[in-house]
């Protein structure tokens, strides 16, 4: 009896040992499977779309504001404005000469207007190049907010009320003072309006040598911002 008695009471001690056992590794478990907390931080805004804004603007920092860029660098109209203006309802052409046809810094205006029956918007520079008399693209403008010639600032929305008209300013330096073979002779501009995928040829023959510069599209026919 008393063999049984401690065989009974060792079993009941085993058994206890065991379930307590069986609870702590239970609770380490419960312990692991719990995540840690994961600190808070920033994301840096996607790299694409600031480089769509230079590329728009011409610009890598400054404290002026700037539009916020589409797809594919586009700068996109203010919101609320006019659908954009669509190739088929703008006509283009050149405008007034800046500068004297004598001076080291020449230019000219280029005029949009809305041929079609609804308002629309534009907003960002135009492509520009010169052409030589084989017609070979052979000298994009470089976008800037501002020249010699022209006052303008960062691009911003323009809406053209039906047969209303927007302009940009293009320019160059035409004497180069000591190194004459980097000035060239150049027949046509070919200009492409923001958001737009074809180009148009404008007559004009003149000698590029340095600056070639586009600025970007502002309201009327001047080419340039009122102060």
């Amino acid at each position: 009896m008393a063999n049984r008695s401690r065989t009974r009471t060792a079993r009941i001690v085993a058994t206890g040992v065991g379930l307590l056992f069986l609870a702590g590794a239970a609770a380490c478990g419960s312990s692991d499977e719990t995540p840690a907390p994961v600190a808070s931080s920033k994301v840096a805004a996607p790299l694409g779309a600031e480089a769509g804004i230079r590329a728009q603007t011409g610009s890598d920092g400054g404290s002026s504001p700037r539009p916020p860029a589409g797809p594919g660098g586009q700068l996109t109209p203010a919101p609320g404005s006019p659908p954009v203006c669509t190739e088929a309802g703008l006509r283009l052409a050149p405008g007034a000469s800046a500068g004297n046809a004598s001076a080291d810094r020449q230019g000219f205006v280029v005029v949009l207007t809305n041929i079609s029956d609804k308002p629309c918007s534009m907003i960002g520079y135009p492509s520009v190049a010169a052409t030589d008399s084989n017609g070979r693209q052979e000298r994009p403008a470089a976008r800037s907010e501002g020249g010699n010639l022209f006052r303008v600032g960062p691009p911003e929305t323009v809406v053209l009320q039906p047969q209303g008209a927007a302009s940009f300013g293009v320019e160059w330096t035409a004497v180069r003072s000591g190194d004459e073979s980097a000035c060239l002779p150049y027949v046509k501009i070919v200009i492409v309006p923001p958001h737009q995928a074809r180009g148009q040829e404008v007559e004009r023959q003149t000698t590029i040598c340095d600056a070639f510069q586009v600025h970007p599209v502002v309201a009327a026919t001047a080419g340039t911002r009122p102060r």
